[in-house]
């Protein structure tokens, strides 16, 4: 077996962590380095989400599959970029404290959903701050940078941008690719897997995010991440503030101005210390089906799978996911029917 990995954000990062977990032959692949979700994701953990403040899609299982997988590669990488802290989020209206209140009591939130705080002082708040218990926060981009570096060292990694033409299939199931020969492809293209001809009911609702790096001089609190519609959440050295959707763009990559000055204007009614904008970043987040991962073989396309549609909730749902497609390609395990990809061609 010789997998072809065509991609190297996180899920294409997790993927050929636990194919190599298994000591099988693979190839990874992206572009130059460039400004995608994985790299300007805020990397949060966040057990309690949406207005009903409810758990995620298969959340306990997800929730333990990264609780070990994230340390387990800042090990062997000898890095740093994986973070317990809690959540503050922010309950304005009785209706929202009430429905808090319901998930401190419900046995499938109640390790969660923990006591009411004050906000912090130097940021503006009404209501509560309830404490989310469980969460955590990945610094993605310095994790997926230490995989290019270390499976590049390895012979494992290829700098190249590969399109759908450049795979070449045999008559005997076998695909070639820059005088190589692979059992298996799986595109990890994120929002561009929809833009493959074979691929286009993976389209979904694709979603630009433009996010702001900080330095808030006067904001002397490092207790969690801050969650009132946007989130603050420190990064070791600056803060991050975002993020904004846009479901119509132009440049995938390139902030545009009227979402910068939409979080300008978010920031200043909640903050007014010295403060000072480092860079604006933005990128696409592959949204399908209510963010939730799609892995598995491509319909019409034998030996070539997709592992997409993480949105923004990948960094909760990939380690898992990323198992699950690696167990099915190394020893032919049933994949779990509710990340199929098939669902989506009917």
């Amino acid at each position: 077996m010789n997998v072809l990995i065509i991609g190297q954000g996180i899920a294409g990062s997790c993927l050929a962590w636990e194919l190599k977990r298994r000591g099988t032959d693979f190839t990874i692949t992206d572009r130059p380095i460039a400004e995608t979700a994985s790299r300007v994701a805020a990397g949060l953990v966040n057990p309690l989400t949406g207005r009903a403040f409810r758990p995620g899609w298969r959340q306990e299982e997800c929730l333990s599959a990264a609780a070990d997988f994230y340390p387990e590669t800042e090990r062997e990488l000898g890095g740093s970029w994986w973070q317990k802290t809690p959540i503050f989020r922010e309950l304005e209206t009785e209706d929202q404290l009430e429905i808090w209140q319901e998930r401190q009591m419900a046995p499938e939130s109640s390790a969660y959903a923990g006591p009411l705080f004050p906000w912090p002082e130097r940021w503006g708040g009404q209501g509560k701050a309830a404490y989310t218990r469980g969460s955590a926060v990945l610094h993605v981009e310095g994790m997926v940078n230490a995989m290019r570096q270390f499976f590049t060292e390895q012979g494992r990694f290829m700098e190249a941008d590969v399109s759908p033409a450049d795979i070449q299939p045999d008559e005997d199931g076998l695909f070639h690719w820059n005088g190589r020969v692979f059992s298996h492809v799986v595109w990890c293209t994120g929002w561009e897997a929809g833009c493959h001809p074979d691929m286009a009911p993976l389209k979904g609702r694709p979603s630009k995010g433009t996010i702001l790096d900080l330095d808030l001089k006067e904001l002397d609190w490092h207790a969690g991440i801050l969650h009132f519609g946007r989130w603050l959440v420190y990064n070791g050295s600056f803060w991050r503030f975002g993020a904004t959707y846009a479901w119509a763009w132009e440049a995938p990559g390139i902030p545009e101005a009227p979402a910068v000055q939409e979080l300008m204007l978010d920031l200043v009614r909640r903050y007014s210390g010295e403060m000072n904008v480092l860079r604006a970043r933005a990128a696409v987040r592959p949204i399908i089906r209510r963010s939730q991962p799609v892995a598995g073989p491509i319909p019409g396309l034998n030996g070539q799978f997709v592992f997409s549609g993480l949105g923004s909730k990948g960094v909760t749902t990939s380690p898992w996911s990323a198992a699950q497609l690696a167990e099915h390609l190394v020893h032919s395990a049933e994949l779990p029917p509710d990340l199929l990809p098939a669902a989506l061609w009917k």
